[in-house]
């Protein structure tokens, strides 16, 4: 895949980010509205992913994101207090926090009021289709 797509070549880098993220909020955002008649497993059969590869998603960014933080903080010679801060909150940020973010409520409290179980059609479509 090729980095020299309009946005890489004309938008700053920070505002594509910044674009980025308010893609990602609206996918949420989207998901949630539409909780009772989109399933996870159909996300996976569809997209190869659903609302729980994004929540660990989430995560992995975080923890990327502390690791920058420690990296820069092994190279300066000060002591900032809000790089400090952030960095902890980040290593505090986990699955379950992130999943709240994602589906809009807790993990389990999603699965009790939306979560279906799924049909052997459902099933034999996820099977064909984990090769994504």
């Amino acid at each position: 895949m090729s980095n020299s797509s309009y946005a890489s070549t004309y938008i700053p880098p920070s505002t594509l980010t910044e674009m980025e993220a308010g893609v990602f909020r609206q996918l949420c955002s989207h998901l949630q509205d539409r909780s009772d008649s989109v399933q996870n497993m159909d996300l996976m059969t569809i997209s190869g992913f659903c609302r729980n590869c994004l929540a660990k998603w989430l995560v992995v960014e975080a923890r990327k994101i502390s690791d920058s933080i420690a990296n820069e903080e092994k190279c300066a010679t000060s002591n900032n207090e809000q790089q400090k801060h952030l960095k902890r909150v980040l290593d505090a940020f986990g699955y379950d926090e992130a999943a709240e973010d994602v589906y809009g409520c807790t993990y389990p409290e999603w699965k009790k009021r939306y979560q279906k179980k799924s049909t052997e059609d459902q099933m034999k479509l996820f099977n064909e289709s984990k090769s994504l």
